[in-house]
């Protein structure tokens, strides 16, 4: 730690629209290996990683002109939560239980979800979370990382932990022959300035949605109180909220095969002028259909005639300034797939997901670099445009937020003894999300997440439809 804090430098770091949009929670993952490393390996090689992340250690704070930044203070540090401990429980038992979290000590399964400061009133927000939790008989080990969504997307979080990984397999290959703080370990540079993503091209609005132009360039007094209140008192709020909310966390399994079906049967109806249907496209469109159905059996679709789906895409392929820069900030907002609710409730069959897939797929082709320029530019207008853009967000109450993760490297995160055997978001404060992940290895296929209403889920993986497919 001594070396990570003689290499700070005072630093302020400005947040946009993007951050603040979520800065009220919490990326919780779990990363679960059948091996271990030793408890000083993994401190020292978290130390040293921290060196190319200072803003875990700052402070969020809001200046007079209500525009959130993170200070980082060498006399003022915030440094994370770091915890090595040990469990009586054993790792077989969790892997013949699927992993269930509730087999853990209260504390661990319990973990940090809200970006919330500790007590009622007065603290200040802990940005980072990392515990490292070994089973009995030093029969594996779970890593669980949870970071400020304010600060971390989650493609940032993966890049975070593949650096940590990356130092401390270094320092498991060099051996006990050196002594752990002589051992060279590999350095890299990050880029989290914001400024990265400010632009004087596309100020105008021509590639965006007229109506959403509108609905976040409304002023409103509780908009404008919202991003004038400390994130503290912010994330307070969302605290006491998010418990109505009924959210559970339920997953499920997508086979190669299945996936493979699935595809072979909607493609064929793609509607012209679409190339190409991704596996997103389809897993995408089959879970937005079965959970209209869901909601609809529900009666919580009454008077609707459309059904309002977000897709998740990260910009920073589609920005050629991002291409070069390892950005890790947020850069992955959502964007609306409005589709007809009547076509979706009838029998689900491969035309009806064909057009809903390929509305996913035009909704996704539209984000090139000139409509991410215009939308970043609308939500920063103003402090208070992203809090419009989150409440337009909720606003659509029975929508659902479908992203991707499939793509990230999280079973690359090896600290010397091998890669997970298997990773998975933790409960997140977020009502109708859906997360894609990628399958354990040896599986194949894709994990998906669902944090949703039991019933609803339950309804959906007892769907004919999914059953098919499984």
């Amino acid at each position: 730690m001594d070396s990570f804090i003689a290499s700070l430098k005072p630093e302020i770091i400005y947040l946009d629209a993007l951050d603040n949009s979520v800065s009220a929670v919490n990326i919780p993952l779990y990363y679960w290996f059948e091996t271990t490393v030793p408890s000083n390996v993994l401190e020292e090689s978290f130390y040293r990683a921290m060196e190319a992340f200072p803003i875990l250690a700052g402070r969020i704070k809001t200046g007079n002109d209500s525009r959130a930044y993170v200070e980082i203070d060498r006399d003022q540090l915030n440094m994370p939560v770091y915890t090595d401990s040990s469990c009586y429980v054993h790792f077989q038992a969790l892997k013949d239980a699927d992993f269930d979290i509730d087999l853990l000590p209260v504390d661990y399964s319990s973990a940090r979800k809200l970006s919330v400061p500790p007590g009622l009133f007065g603290g200040f927000i802990k940005l980072a979370e990392f515990h490292v939790l070994r089973m009995a008989d030093d029969s594996g080990m779970c890593v669980f990382a949870s970071v400020s969504h304010g600060l971390f997307d989650a493609t940032a979080l993966c890049t975070f932990m593949n650096h940590w990984a990356n130092i401390s397999k270094c320092i498991v290959e060099a051996g006990d022959k050196h002594d752990i703080c002589d051992i060279v370990t590999p350095t890299k540079d990050f880029q989290y300035d914001r400024s990265v993503l400010e632009t004087d091209e596309h100020h105008d609005t021509d590639a965006l949605d007229p109506k959403l132009c509108e609905a976040v360039g409304k002023g409103s007094s509780i908009a404008r109180w919202l991003a004038w209140i400390s994130p503290e008192l912010r994330g307070r709020i969302i605290k006491y909220v998010t418990p109505l909310l009924d959210t559970h966390t339920r997953y499920a399994h997508l086979s190669s095969s299945a996936l493979d079906r699935l595809l072979q049967q909607i493609r064929p109806f793609a509607e012209p002028g679409i190339s190409h249907l991704s596996a997103n496209d389809a897993i995408s469109a089959l879970v937005n259909i079965l959970f209209a159905q869901a909601l609809h059996k529900a009666g919580r679709l009454d008077g609707e005639t459309r059904f309002h789906a977000f897709i998740a895409a990260d910009w920073r392929p589609r920005i050629k300034r991002l291409a070069n820069t390892n950005y890790v900030g947020n850069a992955v907002p959502p964007n609306e797939a409005s589709s007809l609710l009547a076509p979706m409730l009838k029998e689900c069959n491969p035309q009806v997901l064909a057009a809903v897939a390929c509305n996913i797929r035009r909704t996704v082709d539209k984000m090139d670099e000139r409509y991410c320029n215009q939308l970043w530019h609308l939500i920063n207008k103003s402090p208070s445009s992203y809090i419009n853009f989150t409440m337009l967000l909720a606003s659509r109450k029975n929508a659902n937020l479908s992203t991707n993760f499939s793509r990230m490297g999280f079973y690359e995160t090896d600290f010397g003894s091998g890669s997970p055997v298997l990773v998975r978001p933790a409960f997140l404060a977020s009502q109708n999300l859906v997360i894609i992940m990628p399958a354990r290895p040896g599986v194949g296929g894709y994990d998906i997440a669902f944090f949703m209403d039991p019933t609803v889920v339950n309804r959906i993986k007892d769907s004919e439809y999914w059953q098919y497919f499984n």
